[in-house]
């Protein structure tokens, strides 16, 4: 069984006292791995801050981004080991495995992209310069640089590769320092590619630390250029922003948190349509897909009443193809895995059961327990739940559906009476999402749609039937666009090409005449 320690000023640490947790296989709970927490992690986020920050910020955007290539290129090579690992430690079958750690790689390549278009610059300039009098020479410019602290990583169980490869690659890029917090009971895939990283030696010396186990008292030492980004509960989040050390030196803070998703039939769609098959087929991906373990996962679909007796059904019969087969995912005939911890799955059930209160199960049952290749009682796994509520709860906001994430294969159908005015209100009572979908040829409900959805949303991803054949899954987040949402989502926003750069720099009005800045800022260039 492994030992798994942290990775801090430039050394693996040694495992003192007991371990503080025991990695299980979520299929059949055999024993993976312990975990030992580290100490002075003060002197850690010293280290990084110190060391770290430095050695990057020495470097051009196209020095750094050729670091996240080779790292897309190292992760490459050991991908086959890597998968096989997020089979065991995660429960994923091999096609989850390759969602999280194939997205690991191509977030890296993508952001090294954007440093060879932002080239040898040493910092981004925003706009052009602005004068601030007609009759004057003096112009302001805003420039974003790197600030001079340290990037604390808090990452969530569910994508222990690219939640910990896809904040690091846009800190680094931007050029500080990432001290990475896995979350412990998927930790083992993170801590692989921990080692990976160090045994290259790829990055500047204090670029990359990995803390594992508990985070400890790592927030008391946080100081006013420091950033924390945080994926996971809204609880948690609530207490990163309320810590003392956070408040009291007003340190920059992206959360990640919960978000009841949502999909539009539009009132046009009709069965038998490219656009309906990509709409039922989009829903059972995101209710299985990751066993439903996705910030992005499908939680509410919204249907006109007209339609909803035709999804229902077809959905429940998609949807019990692949409750059978549900299984232990190293069976190559199994479809979906468990979930990743026994908590989860506690959770998961006590979730359906508040759910009951405003609506019914159409398809599932949430005690099962035999599942394919394994022991009867053996593992956490919750096959697909599909859920109905009536058209009067669907549209009551106090309704649990709309305050509840069941973090699994869970989605309620929603009736609506086919107008905006109604999905929005529906989708408006889950008070901020990460994404939402609509499904329509109708070009006015859609143009109207963006209108009502979109401040709700960090994402919305609109289906037409031109383009359902070529149309990507809707819990799919790519790096060039915006990663977050407001509200319950968290409010914050990663990815997004440059954009997300902007978490981890600081952008400063420059004034000065105008040929002065010219001379000193040079031209600006920009990437997508």
């Amino acid at each position: 069984m492994r030992t798994l320690t942290s990775y801090l000023l430039g050394a693996w640490q040694p495992a003192a006292g007991e371990p503080s947790a025991t990695l299980v296989n979520p299929a059949t709970e055999e024993p993976l791995a312990v975990v030992h927490r580290a100490q002075d992690l003060d002197k850690a986020v010293a280290y990084g801050r110190d060391v770290g920050g430095p050695g990057l910020r020495a470097l051009t955007f196209k020095q750094r981004g050729e670091l996240l290539s080779a790292l897309s290129k190292l992760l490459y090579s050991n991908r086959e080991e890597l998968l096989d690992l997020a089979m065991v430690s995660g429960g994923c079958t091999r096609g989850d495995a390759k969602f999280d750690v194939d997205g690991a790689m191509g977030v890296l390549a993508a952001y090294a992209q954007v440093a060879e278009e932002l080239g040898e610059q040493p910092w981004i300039l925003d706009d052009d310069p602005a004068s601030i009098l007609r009759t004057s020479k003096i112009r302001v410019q805003h420039v974003s640089l790197p600030r001079h602290g340290l990037a604390i990583h808090i990452n969530a169980f569910n994508f222990p590769a690219w939640g910990m490869i896809g904040k690091a690659a846009v800190a680094l890029l931007a050029g500080m320092p990432v001290l990475s917090k896995p979350a412990t009971s998927t930790c083992l895939l993170a801590h692989r590619i921990a080692e990976l990283i160090v045994e290259a030696n790829v990055l500047p010396a204090g670029a990359f630390q990995f803390l594992a186990g508990s985070a400890g008292d790592l927030l008391d030492h946080v100081g006013p250029q420091d950033v924390i980004a945080f994926t996971g509960s809204a609880a948690v989040g609530a207490k990163i922003r309320g810590h003392r050390a956070v408040l009291a030196n007003n340190v920059r803070v992206n959360i990640e948190a919960d978000s009841l998703n949502a999909v539009v039939f539009g009132p046009d769609l009709e069965q038998g349509t490219e656009l309906f098959d990509l709409a039922i087929r989009d829903a059972v991906t995101e209710l299985t897909q990751k066993t439903g373990q996705k910030c992005t996962a499908t939680r509410r679909i919204l249907v006109p009443e007209g339609l909803l007796d035709t999804v229902r059904e077809v959905l429940a019969e998609r949807l019990g193809e692949r409750a059978a087969k549900t299984g232990d995912p190293a069976d190559k005939g199994v479809k979906m895995g468990p979930l990743a911890t026994a908590q989860q799955l506690a959770d998961a059930r006590a979730g359906i059961k508040a759910l009951e209160a405003d609506a019914k199960i159409v398809r599932g049952n949430p005690e099962r327990a035999e599942f394919e290749g394994v022991e009867a009682g053996k593992g956490f796994f919750l096959e697909p739940i599909l859920l109905e509520a009536s058209a009067e709860a669907a549209a009551n906001p106090a309704s649990a559906f709309h305050r509840i994430e069941v973090f699994g294969p869970v989605a309620t159908l929603l009736p609506y009476d086919g107008g905006v005015e109604a999905a929005a209100a529906i989708i408006r009572a889950g008070e901020g999402s990460l994404v939402s979908t609509v499904y329509s040829d109708d070009r006015e409900f859609t143009g109207a749609a963006i209108a009502a959805l979109a401040p709700h949303l960090g994402r919305l991803v609109i289906n037409d039937e031109k383009n359902a054949r070529g149309a990507f899954s809707p819990g799919c987040v790519f790096p060039q666009g915006n990663h977050g949402g407001p509200g319950r989502a968290g409010c914050g926003a990663e990815l997004g090409g440059t954009f997300g750069l902007d978490l981890y720099t600081q952008r400063t009005a420059i004034q000065g005449g105008a040929s002065q800045l010219a001379r000193v800022l040079g031209k600006r260039k920009s990437a997508n």
